[in-house]
C-alpha cells in the first residue's frame, strides 16, 4: 500500500486470543463476520448507487456480492496481495479490478472515465491515506457528470485509539472535515452524517479504556446481534455521535 502512503497493518494479528494469523487471513475473517454490517453500510447510499460501480480500496471485495447484476464494477487496490486473491475469489464479465489500483494517479483517473463510472464507493479507506485530499478530487474527476461519490470513514478523533493503530488509521473525522475535504470541489454535498452510535461507544471503551491489541470475533458477533436494533433507530435519527461518518457527494 506504500504507492499512496497508505497505513499497512502489522503484519500479524491475534485470533481468539490464542492463533496467530495472517493480515491476508485477518481480512478473509473480518469479510465473513462483517456481511450484516456491509449490507447496512450499502443501506445509506441506496438512492444513490447507479448501474456503473467503482469500489476504492476494494480489498478482497466484500462489496462485490452486491453488484453482480450491475452494468460493471471495477474495483481499485494497490496491494498486489490483495488483487491476488480478489481474482481468485471472484469472476464474472461484469466483475473487474482497475489495471491502476492507486487510486492518486492520473491513470486511475482515467480508468474511472474509460469505464463510465456513475458511482464511486470509498468505505472505510480515506483514513488509510496519508494524501485523502488529492484521493478524494481524484475520484471526483473520475466520477461521471452528476455521478455519485459515496464515503464512510471512522469519527471523532476523540475516538482515536489502540484499534485505529491497529488498522493503520492516519486520522479520524467530523462531519465538518470531511465536509472541509469536498470545499474547493465541484461537488454537492447531498447528505452527511453520522452512523452507529453504540459502535463508537464499544470502540471508546475498548480502544481507549481497555486499549485492545486484537479484532476479536466477539465485537463482530455483538455488533451482529445488537444491529437490527440500533439500524432500525438510526433509520428514524440520525445521531449526533457515532462510530462513522457517512457523506453522499453528487458530481455537478
Amino acid at each position: 500500500m506504500a504507492e499512496i502512503g497508505w497505513q499497512p497493518w502489522h503484519p500479524l494479528r491475534i485470533m481468539n486470543d490464542t492463533t496467530l494469523e495472517s493480515r491476508l487471513d485477518f481480512y478473509r475473517r473480518w469479510g465473513e463476520l462483517e456481511k450484516p454490517y456491509f449490507k447496512w453500510q450499502l443501506e445509506q447510499f441506496a438512492p444513490y448507487i447507479g448501474r456503473r460501480i467503482g469500489d476504492v480500496g476494494c480489498g478482497l471485495g466484500n462489496f462485490v456480492g452486491f453488484f453482480r447484476e450491475q452494468e460493471i464494477y471495477v474495483g481499485f487496490e494497490p496491494d498486489g496481495e490483495f488483487v491476488r486473491e480478489f481474482m481468485a475469489l471472484h469472476g464474472g464479465k461484469n466483475i473487474t479490478l482497475a489495471a491502476h489500483g492507486d487510486i492518486c494517479t492520473d491513470e486511475a483517473v482515467e480508468e474511472m472515465r474509460s469505464n463510465g463510472l456513475d458511482t464511486i464507493l470509498c468505505i472505510n479507506v480515506l483514513e488509510h491515506i496519508e494524501d485523502d485530499a488529492c484521493a478524494l478530487s481524484k475520484m471526483v474527476d473520475g466520477v461521471s457528470r452528476n455521478g455519485h461519490i459515496c464515503i464512510i470513514v471512522p469519527a471523532f478523533a476523540f475516538l482515536y485509539g489502540s484499534l485505529d493503530r491497529l488498522g493503520g488509521h492516519c486520522r479520524r473525522y467530523s462531519k465538518k472535515s470531511l465536509r472541509r475535504l469536498a470545499l474547493n470541489l465541484d461537488v454537492e454535498v447531498v447528505k452527511c452524517h453520522y452512523l452507529n452510535f453504540l459502535g463508537g461507544l464499544g470502540w471508546f471503551i475498548k480502544g481507549r479504556i481497555i486499549r485492545e491489541k486484537t479484532h476479536g470475533n466477539e465485537n463482530y458477533r455483538i455488533m451482529n446481534m445488537l444491529l437490527p436494533v440500533v439500524s432500525f433507530l438510526e433509520r428514524h435519527i440520525k445521531p449526533p455521535f457515532g462510530l462513522s461518518v457517512v457523506m453522499v457527494l453528487r458530481k455537478a
